[in-house]
């Protein structure tokens, strides 16, 4: 995979050298996962399938596109299109902003008209989606609206009827309602990557007025990327294990010099609540069917000492595995994909020493290593690169961490035994 387009990334340099980037892409590889993608779209679209298209090439996809007429997304979705059916789609992206909102109230409005404003838009959008799952059964990806770029009303804009910040909240909220009854429909989260881009910045006007592009050109790869993880996840592609140091990984400090007792872990100082909020964030990860594991150059005893202090929040028995010893880690990692017998692309590695991840890096390229040296920055590094995208979850998910790991307990108990049916009678399994 290349470097250039691992998050996070340099936006400036996709977009200068995006011919550059994709020839390379197409010559790392013989064999691909293809997929075709129809755009339908209120705004210009182009250099968005532009970029989108390199973060899947890196992942081993390659999409083919259809691209609707400018702002004739809706007509494509209700109306015939031979060339939409003949394209057949496996995936349909709906790439719309605040701008394709026709009925927007206004302050004068009264409460039963803003009511009949919102209706039309919900209706508009319902027969959309039912005429696209009715027509092509393929999953649908939709934008949700990102708020308008003023507040007429100032503050009370979120809050009262008449204000366009409260219309959008509610459409959003409609599509929301709409996705938990339909298991082929995703939300791409432009308000939440708008918001994190700056809204100002995101919708700087100039960009419609020119080339009809719904947000800043400079913000078209944070775009790109993040529809690309839903794709991925569509695909089968996400990460499924988080492989973890422990000294100033999982806390603070070096455990076998400043001993247990010692580290820093706990609400007592800033630096222990940094890591105690980090803990929550793996356990919350555990709990979705991520696969924990540890990956460190120290004593067993030591460690384990870590995971049983007062204020750790994660213990021996979340880890499906783990390679305490002072082996190289990228060997380490080698052999808890095999013993886990998952492939190394889905491990997302994450350690504060620079030397151990360049190790990793070179030798295994294919694992996701996060690029970050402080606890701090941990949690934001690995939620915006989207290694973990849900797109459903089910209960097995909830329980795989325990299933893992009771394989393990498994295959430790069959290398005591010599002969495989005295292990097998020993499972004492009963057949229902």
């Amino acid at each position: 995979m290349m470097k250039e387009l691992k998050y996070p990334f340099d936006s400036a340099l996709i977009l200068r050298k995006k011919k550059a980037l994709k020839k390379r892409c197409l010559e790392q590889r013989n064999k691909w996962a293809e997929i075709r993608i129809a755009v339908l779209s209120g705004s210009t679209v182009a250099d968005i399938c532009d970029i989108l298209e390199l973060f899947l090439l890196n992942e081993g996809i390659r999409p083919q596109f259809y691209q609707s007429e400018f702002g004739k997304y809706w007509e494509d979705a209700v109306f015939d299109n031979p060339e939409l059916e003949h394209f057949n789609p496996q995936l349909i992206w709906i790439h719309t902003s605040t701008r394709n909102i026709k009925n927007m109230p206004d302050i004068t409005d009264s409460e039963e008209n803003i009511k009949d404003k919102l209706k039309q838009e919900e209706d508009k959008l319902l027969e959309m989606w039912e005429q696209l799952e009715k027509r092509y059964g393929c999953p649908i990806i939709q934008n949700n609206f990102e708020r308008p770029l003023y507040r007429i009303l100032g503050n009370q804009d979120i809050a009262d009827e008449t204000g366009g910040s409260n219309f959008v909240f509610r459409l959003n909220d409609y599509m929301y309602r709409y996705k938990q009854s339909h298991v082929h429909f995703y939300i791409n989260d432009v308000d939440g990557i708008s918001a994190c881009f700056g809204l100002r910045s995101w919708q700087e006007p100039k960009y419609w007025y020119l080339y009809k592009y719904a947000l800043n050109m400079n913000a078209i790869p944070e775009f790109s990327y993040n529809l690309f993880t839903i794709v991925k996840s569509l695909l089968g592609k996400n990460k499924k294990v988080l492989a973890l140091d422990a000294d100033n990984t999982l806390w603070g400090g070096v455990i076998g010099e400043c001993g247990a007792e010692n580290i820093e872990l706990g609400l007592e100082t800033a630096s222990g609540q940094i890591y105690v909020e980090w803990q929550q964030y793996i356990r919350q990860l555990k709990k979705r069917g991520i696969l924990l594991t540890i990956v460190s150059k120290n004593e067993q005893k030591s460690v384990e000492e870590g995971l049983r202090h007062p204020s750790s929040l994660l213990h021996g028995n979340d880890f499906a595995a783990t390679r305490i010893d002072w082996e190289n880690k990228n060997v380490n990692l080698q052999y808890l994909a095999e013993n886990l017998n998952i492939g190394l692309e889905q491990i997302v590695f994450v350690d504060d020493n620079p030397a151990e991840r360049r190790l990793v890096e070179m030798n295994l390229p294919m694992v996701s290593v996060v690029d970050e040296d402080k606890a701090e920055r941990f949690i934001q590094a690995i939620d915006a690169a989207g290694y973990f995208e849900v797109t459903v979850l089910t209960k097995e998910d909830f329980k795989r961490n325990d299933m893992y790991r009771e394989n393990q307990n498994r295959t430790r108990f069959q290398e005591t035994f010599v002969d495989y049916n005295d292990y097998l009678k020993n499972l004492q399994m009963k057949a229902v």
